[in-house]
C-alpha cells in the first residue's frame, strides 16, 4: 500500500471546509445560563444545556468531575467528519465564555474534597477512595444534588 500525500492533502482540505461551514464560534455572550444537569453520581459525569444570552444550543455539552473536585466541561464535538479518523469541537467558545460557565458550574455542584492528601484529616484521597471521603459538608452536598436537575444559573460573562 502506498502513502498517497496529495489524496491526503486534498481530504484534508475538504475536512477544513467542512468544518468551516459547521462550526459554530458565537461571539463572547453577556450572559451564560446552564441548565437541565443530568448527573450520574456514580460516573461522575452527565451533561447539561448551555444558553448564550437566552439562545440555547440544541446539542448537550458533557460534564464531568474532576480529580479536583470541581466540576468541568466538554462541548459537543464532531466524530470522524467526512471519514477522516479524528474529532474536531463543534462548538468554538472564547475563554471569558468557558470561564463564566466554569463559576455556573460551581455554582451548583456540591464541594468536593480533591485526590490528594489531606493533612487535617489524615486521609489520602485517590481514585479507590469511597466517594463519601470526598464530601466536604454533608448537608450541602444532599442539598445541592436534590436540586441539581432543576437547577437553571445564569452567570455574566466578565
Amino acid at each position: 500500500m502506498t502513502f498517497d500525500r496529495e489524496a491526503v492533502k486534498t481530504k484534508l482540505a475538504e475536512v477544513h471546509a467542512w468544518l468551516a461551514k459547521n462550526v459554530v464560534a458565537p461571539e463572547t455572550p453577556k450572559t451564560v445560563t446552564v441548565s437541565r444537569i443530568r448527573f450520574d453520581w456514580k460516573k461522575l459525569s452527565g451533561t447539561f444545556k448551555l444558553a448564550l444570552d437566552n439562545v440555547v444550543f440544541q446539542e448537550d455539552f458533557d460534564l464531568r468531575i474532576e480529580i479536583t473536585g470541581r466540576p468541568t466541561f466538554y462541548v459537543p464535538m464532531f466524530h470522524s467528519p467526512l471519514g477522516v479518523p479524528a474529532s474536531y469541537a463543534a462548538i468554538e467558545l472564547d475563554q471569558k465564555t468557558e470561564a463564566a460557565i466554569r463559576r455556573a458550574l460551581v455554582q451548583v455542584f456540591p464541594r468536593l474534597r480533591a485526590y490528594g492528601l489531606h493533612k487535617d484529616l489524615d486521609l489520602i484521597i485517590d481514585a479507590m477512595s469511597p466517594f463519601e471521603e470526598r464530601i466536604i459538608d454533608e448537608a450541602e452536598f444532599k442539598e445541592k444534588c436534590a436540586a441539581l436537575p432543576k437547577a437553571v444559573v445564569t452567570v455574566a460573562v466578565a
